[in-house]
């Protein structure tokens, strides 16, 4: 009794100990750990660094270009925090029309794709690293971020294209020289003239950041070149009008100081050569503009598509597209950079590996250290940059790092391992066609190889626009498909709650189906051209899907589509309205009435004002479209649509949008953790608020950690001598401990020469926890002459996507030398040795003199039978040279 009470008191005494410390954690909120978040622009991050110092900005969203005096601020301020990321990258754009422009007669060099190509010669990538990003940044050239997987992957091709684009300027001139001769320029006291006037570069030059140091570099080497470069200084404001929304051939630019964000860690970037090099990637002027070879375009159309059946096809495509990536250089490729994104010490989020803050974990994530709720002060380099429109709308990462806070979506990209995280969708089941090049490796998504995959008659194939209404896989006489997905939302219809207070009904998930077939169908008032290319592509693999049921919601897709990992094919395909159908219908009706256009291209096409739901005058038009809407129930796609609302609902959702507008004085409506509470495009301020009725409770992105990236050290053998192998010992750790082997996808090796080409290649076989060997066999080596060599080891774990790169130095040494120091080693140990027997010798000779003769008979003998030793040692090693030598000369003389 008295050892229960005894317990007891301890039990109570922990318990009063603990309360304290328990109750000071913060406890989760539904919704987002803060309540508001304030966005201003502020495009100096040494300001933003001062106003985070003194507390007046906690995080600054965009990615801090680094100097000297703000590397030192890093390592010596305690109120800053940072975290690095590695998805920003700088390139130069050309304008491919020509050879003249159509509405100057101007000579246009980059329409030929050989100059193009040689400006990669023209531009010094490492004195842009070292002299312009001052370290913190890698040279680039295709768009592969040396960071991710696929560069991994392909390190042995893009290692030999590295070193064959690498910086020679004479070699680029004398190309450049030729083609402009072909074109009828003529060079004439160091300039370039063309029918009597100067060949003028266009060079649209951004201010905001490195990319003027780099604008103003490259337009030098142009002008050595003997070009005129008319240098045009712009903000990303001033310059989208002219590069992305403007027609290029009206000849107002030649070149572009480009820059990208990739703002989730990448696993599959087969779509990037259609992206960044083909008509396939957007449906601006630019992009239509482009006109790559048929092959490429092939290429890049079944990457795009995911057309391969093996991963060795899709392997040896990526590897050809780099390749002729190169050869068109639409783009030339500058640098992937290392970036800090900077907060305060007394706030924490989590940073996306690639996109930093721009992902939209961030936001999810924000926090006070010490307490939930609050407001943050937060900073960007521009807010509010373009229209926002749920259909093609802006594509700036400053407008996506605000939407992607207003928005739920089915699933999230995880900011290490670049696999999606189920958000909204609960679950997936895939049947895959037998032979079928992918892998699951998500507890959330169960993978069956089946051998055949029949699409059901009833599911959605396509939709008659003329006639409004479904056309079913049965009626398109479409039987099968490479990929039945099964996706499970759970109990959403009826449950989720949109900004505005409705509440999500099938309607919202069905709208988007007669609005994707509208704009591609020259009949209806939405077409646009600019989104045919696109939907081509999708029409290519997305099949049909069908609703299973409603309540849970399961839906099923039927697309052929292939990728390495399955979860990224379905989280490609499974959908989520994130916008409502009421809001996207007032946005509908003004493009059918001509007065607003969705997409960018439309606009300037039709002279009217790119639709934008939060700004402008575009709010009048919407707002005098939504009382239209209200006043005679509308109802778009009505023959289809009225299955799934009625007039009453579909006023009852008007009225909640038109108090909506009046409160917040915009159209934006979303589904995600904050809503859009004010946003002023003169003063560039947006504000978002906590949306407590959001699903998810504030902790629920909480185990978000540290990223375990793997660490590598490399120890070459004492000596690498041709035709003998050479094993190189490789550690793997992370913080100091063995990395767990079953926790590596796998280990590689590069062994390149000086100019950095690759000379051998292989994997590394693990020997013991965190240990790995890379072997060079006989024949690798068999393939080096004397001098020095690296070898790059690339280690890509499981857990994080981004891999361990490691560079370490090695000499081969001549068979000679090898051989010289080897008998010099033999001989050192024997002298010991002999040594050692002579001293004893003489000792026994101390001591037992009357057997001197004897002794001194000994001696002589071990003398001799000492040196014919040394002398039968000689021959083992000659002999032992000469076999390894035999096979080698056997071969050659076979060839």
């Amino acid at each position: 009794m008295n050892t229960k009470l005894s317990l007891l008191l301890v039990a109570l005494l922990v318990a009063a100990f603990l309360a304290p410390l328990l109750s000071a954690q913060p406890q989760p909120l539904q919704g987002p750990w803060v309540d508001e978040v304030s966005f201003l622009k502020e495009g100096d991050p040494a300001k933003v660094m001062d106003m985070i110092a003194k507390g007046d900005v906690q995080v600054y969203f965009s990615d801090v270009r680094v100097d000297a005096a703000i590397a030192q601020r890093l390592k010596t301020d305690p109120n800053i925090n940072y975290k690095y990321a590695f998805g920003l990258y700088f390139e130069l754009t050309f304008n491919p029309v020509g050879p003249e422009f159509p509405k100057t007669g101007k000579l246009n060099p980059f329409s030929v794709p050989r100059i193009r190509e040689a400006m990669n010669y023209i531009v010094d990538r490492n004195y842009i690293v070292n002299e312009i990003m001052l370290g913190f940044a890698v040279p680039k050239w295709l768009p592969l971020i040396s960071q991710f997987p696929e560069y991994a992957k392909l390190a042995d091709t893009v290692k030999l294209l590295e070193a064959q684009y690498s910086y020679n300027f004479e070699k680029g001139k004398e190309i450049i020289f030729e083609e402009m001769a072909k074109l009828g320029a003529t060079y004439k006291d160091g300039k370039w003239y063309y029918k009597g006037e100067p060949v003028v570069i266009k060079f649209l030059i951004r201010t905001e950041d490195q990319r003027r140091r780099i604008g103003d570099y490259v337009a030098d080497q142009l002008e050595k070149l003997g070009f005129t470069v008319e240098r045009m200084y712009k903000t990303a404001r001033e310059a989208s009008p002219i590069w992305i929304r403007g027609n290029p051939a009206d000849g107002q630019w030649h070149i572009y100081t480009g820059g990208w964000i990739t703002t989730a860690v990448s696993r599959d970037d087969s779509s990037v050569w259609g992206y960044f090099y083909t008509p396939l990637g957007r449906p601006e002027p630019l992009w239509q503009a482009y006109k790559p070879d048929p092959v490429f375009m092939d290429i890049a159309t079944r990457l795009w598509n995911g057309q391969f059946k093996t991963i060795e096809e899709r392997q040896e495509l990526m590897a050809k597209a780099a390749v002729l990536a190169l050869k068109d250089s639409v783009r030339v490729w500058l640098v992937d950079q290392i970036v800090p994104y900077i907060y305060s010490k007394k706030v924490d989020l989590a940073a996306d590996l690639s996109g930093g803050f721009s992902s939209p974990i961030s936001l999810r994530t924000l926090r006070y250290v010490d307490k939930a709720g609050g407001s943050v002060k937060a900073a960007m380099r521009e807010v509010l940059v373009e229209p926002w429109n749920p259909v093609a709308g802006t594509n700036w990462v400053y407008d996506a790092v605000l939407i992607g806070a207003t928005q739920g979506y089915a699933f999230l990209i995880s900011p290490y391992t670049g696999l999606p995280l189920p958000e909204r969708a609960v679950s997936a089941e895939v049947y895959a066609l037998k032979g079928t090049p992918t892998t699951s490796s998500s507890d959330w998504c169960k993978l069956t190889f089946v051998d055949k995959v029949e699409v059901p008659a009833d599911a959605w194939y396509s939709y008659d626009v003329k006639n409004n209404k479904v056309v079913t896989a049965g009626e398109a006489g479409v039987k099968n498909a490479q990929f039945k997905i099964v996706v499970s939302y759970g109990d959403v219809i009826g449950k989720i709650k949109y900004h505005d207070g409705t509440t999500m009904s099938l309607a919202d998930w069905v709208i988007g189906w007669p609005l994707t077939f509208a704009r591609v169908d020259p009949s209806s008032p939405l077409y646009d051209e600019s989104a045919v290319p696109s939907f081509q592509a999708w029409r290519s693999y997305f099949i049909a899907w069908r609703f299973v049921s409603t309540s849970p919601l399961v839906i099923e897709y039927y697309v052929n589509y292939t990728s390495p990992d399955v979860e990224l094919i379905v989280s490609g395909f499974a959908g989520w309205p994130n916008f409502p159908w009421h809001a996207l219908a007032i946005g509908i009706r003004a493009e059918e009435k001509g007065l607003l256009a969705f997409s960018a291209d439309k606009a300037d096409k039709m002279k009217v004002e790119w639709m934008n739901y939060i700004g402008g005058p575009s709010l009048d038009i919407l707002s005098k479209m939504l009382d239209e809407a209200l006043a005679e129930g509308y109802i778009p796609f009505k023959d289809f649509m009225s299955k799934y609302v009625s007039v009453d609902e579909a006023k009852a959702r008007y009225n909640a949008l038109k108090s909506w507008y009046a409160a917040h004085k915009h159209f934006w409506v979303g589904d995600g953790p904050y809503y859009l509470d004010t946003a002023d495009y003169n003063a560039h301020v947006a504000v978002l608020k906590a949306n407590r009725n959001y699903p998810d409770k504030s902790d629920r992105w909480a185990w978000l950690a540290t990223p375990p990236i793997p660490e590598v050290a490399v120890r070459p053998p004492d000596n690498v001598v041709p035709g003998l192998e050479a094993v190189f010992t490789i550690q793997v750790t992370y913080k100091g401990q063995p990395y767990p082997n079953k926790r590596m996808d796998f280990v590689k090796f590069l062994v390149l020469d000086p100019a950095g080409n690759v000379l051998a290649k292989g994997s590394a076989t693990p020997t013991a926890e965190g240990v790995w060997q890379a072997k060079l066999s006989p024949e690798d080596t068999g393939k080096l002459t004397p001098g020095p060599y690296r070898i790059m080891v690339i280690a890509l774990s499981k857990d994080v996507a981004s891999p361990a790169i490691k560079e370490s130095p090695f000499t081969v040494i001549p068979q000679i030398a090898y051989f010289q120091t080897m008998v010099a080693g033999i001989r050192g140990q024997l002298e010991s040795r002999i040594a050692g027997v002579e001293t004893g010798v003489s000792e026994v000779r101390g001591k037992i003199s009357d057997i001197a003769n004897s002794v001194s008979s000994l001696q002589g003998t071990v003398n001799t039978v000492l040196a014919l030793s040394v002398l039968s040692l000689i021959i083992a090693v000659v002999a032992v040279f000469l076999a390894l030598r035999k096979p080698k000369a056997e071969t050659a003389q076979k060839q």
